[in-house]
Order: C-alpha cells, then structure tokens, then sequence
C-alpha cells in the first residue's frame, strides 16, 4: 500500500514539473539562424553550379525559369553553453519542444538593393530547417510566423541537446526565378530565424 502511495506522490509531483517547462530563447544567449548569401547571376548558365563564399548554389531548370538551391549548416547551441546557460546544465532537463519564429526570407537586387517584386520576379521560394519547410513564398508577406519542428526535423537536434552536445541545424533554401523578366546581375539571399528550446523534466523511474 505505501509503495501504491509513493507512485501516486512521484507521478503526481512529475506532472507538475512537466508542466514547469523552461523556455531557452535569445533572452537567455541562443543564436538566431540566419544567414546571407550573394549569388552572381550576370553570365550564369542554369543548370550549373555557383561558388559563393563558402556555399555553393545549385541550379536547374524548371519549366520557364531556373531553381537556385543551397544549404547550410547554422549552429544553435555551442560546447559552452551548458555551462553558461543555467536552464542547460541540469542533466534532467531534456528538449520537449523546438519552436522556431521566421522573421525573414527575403530576396534583393544587389545591385539596386531594391527587393525583387514576388509577384514578377520571383516564381516560388522556400525555406527549410532540418527537413521541415518552414516558409514559403505565401508566407512571406506575414511574417514573423512561429512553427513548431516535429518529427525528424526534430529529432536532429533534441538528441544533441538532451546528449549536452554542440547542435546544429541545417537551413535549405530553394526559390525559383522566372526567364523573363530576367534575373538580377547579383542576387542576395537572407533568412533570419529565431530558435526557442522548451525544456522539461526527465520523468522518473518507478520500481
């Protein structure tokens, strides 16, 4: 009958810590996933790939346009930051949920620095973290939005954390440009995202 009782207790307290859960955001020191890149489109042939910096772009060609695709690994939490965020050090607090807010996915003419018309310029467009699409070209116009990373998209990077591990994330963009009108000499590409970690606690084992 005591053991009966202590389930109760140890269950009963459990729940109530489940339902304390933490928030890890940029408050509390986790980098936004962003990232800019500037592609010359002046001379290219869709179809092959572009050198940028320390991205390479992919192209193909789509119907009457070209898709540019690129990824990139973008870093969330460092070594060091289950030491120097209090909420990460305690070996119970394991990942319940990645909320991501999308503030930005934006496309500019470099050499204007005017952004390209979605309505002409720009047949479609997306953006992906882990797997997940995130934003797209419909999106674009609400922004900020806030999504939730499920499944995989998930799964990538909560065994990372819950592990006390270096996590990252890997963003894809992929938008396709139309022939005409024709594509800007130089492209810049920017997204900014923002991570939230929602931690919990590990539930205890009962004999």
């Amino acid at each position: 009958m005591r053991h009966g009782i202590w389930v109760v207790a140890a269950l009963t307290m459990w729940a109530c810590g489940q339902a304390a859960e933490v928030r890890v955001d940029e408050s509390k020191g986790i980098p936004p996933v962003k990232g800019s890149t500037e592609v010359a489109l002046g001379s290219f042939t869709c179809g092959m790939p572009i050198v940028s910096g320390d991205v390479t772009v992919q192209t193909k060609v789509v119907g009457t346009g070209c898709e540019l695709s690129f990824d990139r690994d973008v870093p969330v939490i460092r070594a060091e930051d289950y030491t120097n965020i209090p909420d990460l050090t305690a070996a119970t607090a394991l990942v319940q949920r990645i909320e991501l807010t999308v503030k930005k996915l934006a496309f500019t003419d470099a050499a204007t620095s005017m952004p390209l018309d979605l309505a002409t310029r720009v047949t479609s467009a997306q953006l992906s973290v882990n797997g997940q699409l995130v934003a797209e070209k419909d999106s674009l116009t609400s922004l900020p939005k806030t999504v939730t990373l499920a499944g995989a998209a998930l799964d990538a990077t909560k065994s990372k954390i819950d592990a006390r591990q270096p996590a990252s994330v890997r963003t894809r963009v992929v938008l396709v440009l139309p022939n005409m009108p024709p594509p800007p000499q130089r492209l810049l590409i920017d997204y900014d995202s923002q991570p939230a970690i929602i931690l919990g606690a590990k539930a205890p084992t009962i004999f």
